[in-house]
């Protein structure tokens, strides 16, 4: 018998925190040129710090579970 508000952990895999990184920094500098004079300029790293930080946090629960969604669907 599973105990009451028992969950299964998902264990975060090397692939998952690079493809998070990657899409991350790409978005970022989007981000970045899309609100901001893409040049040389403190102005300009700081939009791609954090564009790449906002799509870090919100993206991070939806990349785990495309990964788990494509392993279950590969088991099969």
């Amino acid at each position: 018998m599973a105990e009451a508000g028992a969950s299964e952990e998902v264990p975060v895999e090397r692939r998952d925190l690079i493809v998070l990184a990657v899409v991350s920094i790409v978005g970022g500098v989007l981000i970045a040129i899309w609100t901001v004079t893409p040049e040389l300029s403190p102005q300009f790293f700081q939009a791609i710090f954090v564009g790449a930080c906002l799509l870090a946090f919100f993206l991070f629960i939806p990349i785990m579970g495309v990964r788990l969604f494509i392993d279950d669907r590969g088991e099969e």
